[in-house]
């Protein structure tokens, strides 16, 4: 019944790392779409610039969920909306196929970009909150993109893209909508439980966390500039097989971040982002291309799943979880979105070794503003092992509370609820009136508790509660 008692991942955060694929090759073989085909339209140097316009894009249509969150407050007008949205995104991505005059085009792009952003977001926001408290997080978001990357390359090498293009983007769209509205714990078309800020110390750990991201996407920017560049002219192939690195870096990545509850994930990624910055110096050879993209895609897997689980990880506990959790994809793209134009123009006139100085201040920079997690992580098994010694402390009744929730893989909220079950005698009215959400929410939060638990009724969870023991 528990995550804590098997090393397999469940089958429903199967499904849910499945969708995220689909949102993230969706999102990817847009962006790849738009690259083409700006490339006929405009020209090969164009094709920076339209990629700078189209991150942007992006990050504003994950901003674009949180506020329509906002304006549309029933469950009704939520999955209306939804609907909506993925309707008009697969209407853009036919446009990009079928306009060949600029405006339109571009009209098309902006739009495409902005509705699968948004969607990104909706997901985003579904797998903080499902996920949370979860040791799967990492392994099934890796494992997931990587995958998204496996059909991105099969798509675009193996089918007639035009057609494949359009029938993919619309499975995946489906299959995402039709998830997120029958979305099984911590349901998106509802508020869910309210949480309050961490304080200033939880605001500083997010500035340090975006400034660490801010770094990392401005070494990314340098290196995309000059291979989507270099795609465009056609010198190269950057969706050929030294993108599978990409997958690789992904999959390594998701592995790492679930172990110690992320404490080795910055320590990889500093390795990762520090052996990245020599890359620069191999691109701009024929003969060392392929070492040089492969330890960008390799360095780009880390990067993603570090600034993806981070913001996860502490969205579901911050005033506003549906920006929060994609947070990260928004500083991505923006930074990113900054970068590309100058780092194609110091190419042009310096080459890659001032390029690569740059990558290495940067990576430096984010060595530092990581530098206490770095620290944490290496004291983390000492701390281990004391708190591990047997007899040193009774749990007091919230901590033996957090530890019956963790192993059975309960969300913060259900946590929430789970407490008013098994302290109070309120019944399901009087635990929404003190929790501020409705009646309907509280069952829903029952019925996932009972589920997790294997129990049918409060005074078996009860039960199951008082036996539980530490293993």
């Amino acid at each position: 019944m528990t995550e804590k008692r098997t090393g397999a991942i469940p089958f429903p955060k199967i499904l849910c790392g499945v969708c995220f694929a689909l949102c993230f090759f969706a999102f990817m073989l847009t962006e790849a779409v738009i690259n083409e085909r700006c490339a006929v339209i405009f020209g090969s140097g164009a094709v920076n610039a339209l990629y700078a316009f189209g991150l942007v894009c992006t990050g504003l249509g994950f901003l674009s969920f949180s506020l329509l969150r906002r304006i549309c407050r029933g469950e009704k007008a939520r999955k209306a909306a939804l609907i909506a949205i993925g309707a008009l995104c697969l209407a853009a991505a036919a446009a990009l196929l079928l306009v060949d005059r600029p405006a339109p085009f571009l009209m098309s792009a902006a739009a495409a970009l902005l509705l699968t952003g948004h969607i990104g977001g909706c997901v985003y926001y579904n797998m903080a909150m499902y996920f949370a408290g979860s040791r799967f997080t990492g392994r099934s978001i890796g494992v997931g993109m990587a995958a998204a990357i496996l059909l991105q390359f099969a798509v675009q090498k193996l089918a007639a893209q035009s057609v494949v293009f359009l029938l993919s983007l619309l499975l995946s769209v489906a299959f995402v909508m039709y998830f997120i509205i029958r979305a099984p714990e911590d349901w998106i078309l509802e508020n869910p439980l309210p949480y309050s800020s961490d304080g200033r110390k939880g605001r500083k750990a997010a500035l340090a966390l975006i400034a660490a991201v801010v770094l990392m996407s401005l070494v990314s920017g340098m290196i995309d500039s000059v291979l989507t560049a270099m795609h465009a002219e056609q010198a190269y192939d950057v969706y050929g097989a030294v993108r599978l690195f990409y997958a690789l870096g992904l999959v390594l990545a998701g592995v790492i971040a679930d172990v110690r509850e992320r404490s080795w994930l910055p320590i990889a990624t500093v390795c990762a982002i520090l052996l990245s910055s020599i890359c620069m110096f191999f691109l701009s050879e024929e003969a060392g291309y392929f070492a040089g993209a492969a330890l960008m895609y390799l360095y780009s897997g880390f990067y993603v799943i570090f600034f993806t689980v981070t913001f996860l990880d502490g969205a579901p506990k911050s005033r506003c979880p549906e920006l929060w959790a994609g947070m990260g994809r928004v500083v991505r793209s923006f930074s990113v979105a900054a970068a590309v134009l100058p780092s194609i123009a110091v190419y042009d006139v310096w080459g890659s070794t001032a390029l690569a100085a740059g990558s290495c201040v940067a990576s430096i920079g984010v060595l530092l503003v990581l530098l206490p997690q770095l620290g944490r992580a290496v004291s983390a098994p000492q701390e281990d092992e004391h708190s591990a010694a047997p007899g040193k402390q009774e749990l007091s009744p919230q901590e033996r509370l957090e530890r019956y929730a963790r192993r059975c893989s309960m969300t913060p909220r259900e946590t929430e609820v789970l407490e008013k079950l098994l302290t109070t005698d309120d019944d399901l009215q009087g635990i929404a009136e003190s929790l501020y959400i409705s009646r309907r929410m509280v069952q829903r939060y029952v019925t996932s508790i009972y589920e997790k638990t294997g129990t049918k009724s409060r005074l078996s969870l009860f039960q199951s509660y008082m036996n539980d023991k530490e293993e």
